[in-house]
């Protein structure tokens, strides 16, 4: 059994520099919405500066809805800044940090039977599985992918009002990580 810590969280839009991260974690992950991307390129710095300067080994980010450069085809600078800062950015792809195996997929990816991993310990989307924590809001083909893999865990972010929340759906526990809107 592999030994490793991990702190997870989506959904910051932001206020990131408001999250206690733990020194001693091995893997901290970012399942997306990490800023408010106006297409502008400027969002990012901040969160990159802050992000990279975490203690944690392995540092991985997975776009969400509002990583607008991402969708639009405009992410290749920020990708690039992360990562020269040691970011790894997963999308639709999959890491080994020191044995443990990471995937993401996005919401609406479709990835052949023979493609799915078989050995996934961490599944990272920014959408939740149809069904699970999602405010019929989820995605079928994440939920399909968990159905075939079926990786210990699935942290995914997205639906505010399930934060912190977790389900177990086979033998994976699906983790909504999103952090809840801050209270003034």
């Amino acid at each position: 059994m592999l030994s490793y810590s991990v702190f997870a969280f989506s959904d910051t839009h932001g206020s990131h520099r408001l999250l206690k991260v733990p020194e001693d974690v091995d893997i901290v992950i970012c399942a997306g919405d990490a800023v408010e991307d106006d297409l502008e390129g400027g969002e990012y710095d901040d969160f990159i500066e802050w992000f990279s300067s975490l203690s944690a080994k392995w540092k991985i980010f997975v776009p969400g809805n509002h990583e607008l450069s991402f969708g639009v085809g405009q992410a290749e600078k920020i990708v690039r800044q992360m990562n020269e800062k040691g970011i790894i950015v997963l999308e639709d792809a999959v890491e080994e940090c020191d044995g443990v195996v990471i995937a993401s997929i996005s919401g609406n990816a479709t990835i052949d039977d023979e493609d799915i991993p078989d050995d996934i310990d961490i599944l990272v989307t920014h959408d939740p599985p149809y069904g699970i924590l999602d405010e019929d809001m989820g995605s079928v083909n994440i939920l399909n992918f968990i159905l075939k893999a079926k990786p210990s865990y699935h942290l995914f972010g997205h639906i505010h009002s399930t934060a912190g929340q977790s389900q177990m759906f086979g033998s994976t526990e699906c983790i909504n990580i999103a952090v809840p809107p801050q209270v003034p």
